[in-house]
């Protein structure tokens, strides 16, 4: 045989032994990633269904007859959950390579402080990704991992997202323990700014805005000594605070005391992820104002629907009170599942307040002026979360 003819006929049963080698294999690997595929999948539906506030991030590679295992979680218990659920799968050669968060690399800085005014959490470590919500001054934060400049941090609402280096102090067990335990204040107002002396006239030390909590270092006439997250140390007019222990224990969840709240917001320019009295978007404006009277509401509409319980709103919405959280959308049809895309507040009358365009006040009533013909027509439902 040619040697041209020799070499053809060498590719050729190359090639058709490894096709015949891969149609023997495919369908004994499919089954196994997809016995895989199922096992961690219904881990994942029932300890960490909401990837907003639980990292479930695992990977797997069959190799002979070993599974590997890779990725993040934040839950120990989701991980021995995997592992029992491949075992119960018929798989015993597992190794895992499945990092706990925090990461070890943190050592014991796993806490945080914010340590400005109003610092920003987002969807990627980077400065132009999505705003995805905002954490005010003197929030404790859980830091998960760093990644350069940036750390991926949970919030007290278990909330996730990147955060740049400088707008929080990191701590160690003690330092954070000292903080938690500090007498504070909160402010009270909308802006204000502490100074480094007890004068207008002085440098200011920071700007601060309504819900910031700061160390109280004592309180002298119309000023009050105070240490941010960060060890600054400055002064405030007393006007703008209050202690932070009285303010708790004055908070009283009522209809009125709500509508009360949220209408000192009215104006506030809408911000896509804001929560602060800077910028509102639709969720973050429900979730300040019942914070500001003793309630932490979970971060998005679509999470925040899901607590207190559904109230029928009745003809002309007459079932409503004040309060009660409408939420609006696209009703559940025949294979169309419901999505709620915002949130406002019952106010009485047939009158809410949201955050669109701005914190502004409309009706539900056709023959008012100042009927939102678009919201009443995607209202999907109520919930009453004031019992």
């Amino acid at each position: 045989m040619p040697l041209k003819n020799l070499r053809n006929f060498l590719l050729l049963f190359v090639a058709f032994t490894i096709i015949a080698t891969s149609a023997n294999a495919s369908p004994a690997t499919n089954q196994e990633d997809q016995r895989i595929r199922n096992a961690i999948e219904s881990v994942r539906k029932e300890m960490a269904p909401d990837r907003r506030v639980a990292v479930f991030d695992i990977t797997w590679e069959v190799r002979g007859t070993s599974v590997l295992l890779s990725g993040e979680v934040d839950d120990a218990a989701a991980r021995d959950r995997v592992l029992k659920e491949l075992r119960q799968a018929g798989f015993s050669d597992i190794r895992d390579d499945i990092v706990m968060l925090p990461h070890p690399g943190l050592g014991n800085n796993t806490h945080g402080v914010v340590r400005v005014s109003v610092a920003q959490m987002r969807s990627e470590p980077r400065y132009t990704s999505e705003l995805v919500t905002q954490v005010l001054m003197g929030t404790p934060l859980r830091v998960l991992k760093r990644q350069r400049g940036w750390f991926y941090v949970q919030s007290p609402d278990n909330y996730l997202g990147w955060m740049s280096a400088g707008l929080f102090e990191q701590k160690d067990p003690q330092r954070f323990d000292i903080w938690e335990t500090s007498d504070k204040v909160i402010v009270t107002v909308y802006h204000g700014v502490v100074y480094e002396e007890p004068s207008t006239q002085s440098l200011p030390v920071s700007n601060v805005s309504t819900g910031n909590r700061m160390r109280l270092a004592g309180q002298s006439g119309e000023w009050t000594s105070v240490v941010l997250p960060d060890g600054r140390t400055g002064h405030i007019a007393s006007t703008l605070v209050e202690p932070f222990e009285q303010w708790q224990q004055t908070r009283e969840l009522t209809g009125d005391n709500i509508a009360r709240t949220s209408k000192m917001f009215i104006g506030v320019p809408y911000l896509w992820g804001g929560t602060s009295a800077k910028g509102f978007d639709c969720s973050g404006l429900t979730k300040m104002v019942f914070w500001l009277n003793g309630m932490d509401l979970s971060r998005d509409a679509s999470q925040q629907i899901l607590m207190g319980e559904h109230v029928d709103p009745g003809p002309r919405f007459s079932n409503l009170k004040t309060g009660d959280l409408l939420f609006f959308g696209r009703a559940a049809t025949t294979g169309t599942p419901e999505r709620i895309v915002h949130v406002g507040i019952y106010l009485g009358d047939r009158e809410f307040i949201h955050a669109s365009y701005l914190v502004r006040i409309n009706s539900l009533d056709p023959e008012a002026p100042n009927f939102d013909r678009y919201e009443y027509n995607r209202f999907v439902r109520a919930r009453r979360l004031i019992q």
